[in-house]
């Protein structure tokens, strides 16, 4: 008897394989030392209100193993709306939800997330590189 396979709608991303960083973003680094540059990450959670910051799970570079974490918007790019097949992403999408609403996991979510994160990600790279006067 074959059980019931769960899927869940989920934004994706790619890793920026750099980004700027320093003064007015004089230099580049890595963009994630977490993430290889170009990982796919799905996008499963954001923080309503800060517009920077969105929660992530993707393969780690080092351990091989998925992982769930906070990143930034500007550090993602190419992002498309998909369903998500993966047993061990779904595992920690419903860990991450254990006492919130899964149920918002939709296309439409995912969708609406695909046409805001660009826009965040214009106005946190547009923040970033801002002349600051000198304090």
């Amino acid at each position: 008897m074959l059980s019931q396979l769960k899927t869940y709608w989920t934004a994706v991303a790619n890793v920026v394989a750099n980004r700027p960083y320093g003064p007015n973003g004089a230099e580049t680094r890595p963009a994630s030392k977490h993430f290889a540059p170009g990982a796919k990450v799905y996008i499963i959670d954001y923080f309503p209100g800060t517009c920077s910051r969105v929660v992530v799970i993707g393969l780690h570079r080092k351990t091989k193993r998925m992982i769930k974490l906070i990143l930034a918007v500007d550090f993602l790019e190419n992002f498309k709306s998909k369903v998500c097949y993966t047993p061990a992403v779904i595992a920690l999408i419903e860990a991450h939800f254990a006492s919130g609403d899964i149920t918002r996991l939709t296309k439409e979510f995912s969708e609406s997330l695909c046409a805001t994160l660009p826009i965040w990600k214009a106005e946190e790279v547009k923040y970033k590189t801002q002349e600051r006067p000198a304090s």
